[in-house]
C-alpha cells in the first residue's frame, strides 16, 4: 500500500480552495484503503504533490484536523496521519498496557531515564517523606500504535522497592510492583487538569509548542495508607478522552479555581 501523493490522479486546481484540497485528501485516503494511524506524508511532499503552495496546503490540513479526521505530528519521525481513533483512559487507572490492548492497541514504551535520589519538595509532600529520604525517578514515553500518546514521570520510595531499577521497565509498573513486591493497592487520587506544551514535552510528544495536552497527577497508597506512588503523565488531547467512574457515595469530585 503506498502512503504518499505520488501518482494522484484527481484534477487539482493550482489555487484551490482548503475545502477543494481537502476533499482531494479525502478521496486519496479513501481510494488508496488507508486506515487509522497510516502516514499520508509530510506537509512538504503533499503541497508539492499537488503543486500548491504550503499556505494554501496547511489550511487545508488545519481544516482536516479541526474536524479529527488528520493528525499531525512534528520532529524527525513527524508527518500526516489519518485519525487514529481516539483512546480512552480509564480512572479509577490500572496498567497503560492494559487499557490500551482491551481497545485493539499495540502498546510501546522508550525509557527515557531513571535514577535515584532525594525528591523534590512536592514528591516529599506526596509521599509522605523527609527530604533526605531517596525515592527512584522513572521517567517514560508511552506509545500507542507507534505514536507518542503520554509522556510519564513515577516517583517510588527505595525502601519500599529495593531494586526496582534492574528490572524490566517497558511494561506494566503496576504488573512489576504486584508480581514482585507484592504490593496490593489502596486508595488513588487523581487530579486532572488542562497543561500547554513546553518545548521540551512538546518534542517528546511530537506536538507544537503550547500545544493543549491533559495532565494527570496521581498519588497512591498501599492498603495500610502509607503512599507508595506518586506520578504525573501528560497525555495528548487529540489522541485521548478521559472517563471517570463513581461508585456511589465513596466517590468525591473537588473543583479548585
Amino acid at each position: 500500500m503506498r502512503d504518499t501523493y505520488d501518482e494522484v490522479l484527481l484534477p487539482i486546481p493550482r489555487q484551490g480552495s482548503a475545502n477543494d484540497l481537502a476533499t482531494i485528501i479525502r478521496s486519496f485516503i479513501a481510494d488508496r484503503g488507508l486506515r487509522p494511524g497510516a502516514r499520508i506524508g509530510a506537509e512538504r511532499e503533499i503541497a508539492q504533490t499537488l503543486g500548491v503552495s504550503r499556505w494554501a496546503i496547511r489550511r487545508a490540513l488545519e481544516h482536516l484536523e479541526h474536524q479529527e479526521e488528520i493528525l499531525r505530528t512534528h520532529g524527525r519521525n513527524g508527518g500526516v496521519f489519518v485519525a487514529p481513533k481516539k483512546l480512552v483512559r480509564s480512572t479509577p487507572v490500572v496498567g497503560l498496557p492494559r487499557y490500551l490492548k482491551a481497545q485493539g492497541v499495540e502498546t510501546g514504551t522508550t525509557v527515557l531515564g531513571t535514577h535515584a535520589g532525594p525528591p523534590d519538595d512536592e514528591s516529599a509532600k506526596q509521599l509522605a517523606l523527609d527530604a533526605d529520604t531517596w525515592i527512584f525517578h522513572i521517567e517514560r514515553l508511552r506509545l500507542a500504535d507507534g505514536l507518542p500518546l503520554v509522556l510519564e514521570r513515577a516517583h517510588f520510595p527505595c525502601d519500599l522497592f529495593p531494586g526496582l531499577l534492574e528490572q524490566s521497565l517497558g511494561g506494566s509498573l503496576y504488573d512489576i510492583l504486584e508480581t514482585r513486591y507484592d504490593v496490593d493497592r489502596g486508595v488513588a487520587i487523581e487530579t486532572i487538569a488542562a497543561a500547554a506544551a513546553s518545548r521540551e514535552v512538546a518534542g517528546l510528544l511530537q506536538v507544537s509548542v503550547g500545544a493543549p495536552l491533559i495532565s494527570i497527577t496521581r498519588t497512591t497508597e498501599l492498603d495500610s495508607g502509607r503512599p507508595f506512588e506518586y506520578s504525573h503523565e501528560l497525555y495528548r488531547s487529540d489522541r485521548t478522552a478521559v472517563t471517570v467512574r463513581s461508585d456511589g457515595e465513596s466517590a468525591r469530585t473537588t473543583i479548585e479555581p
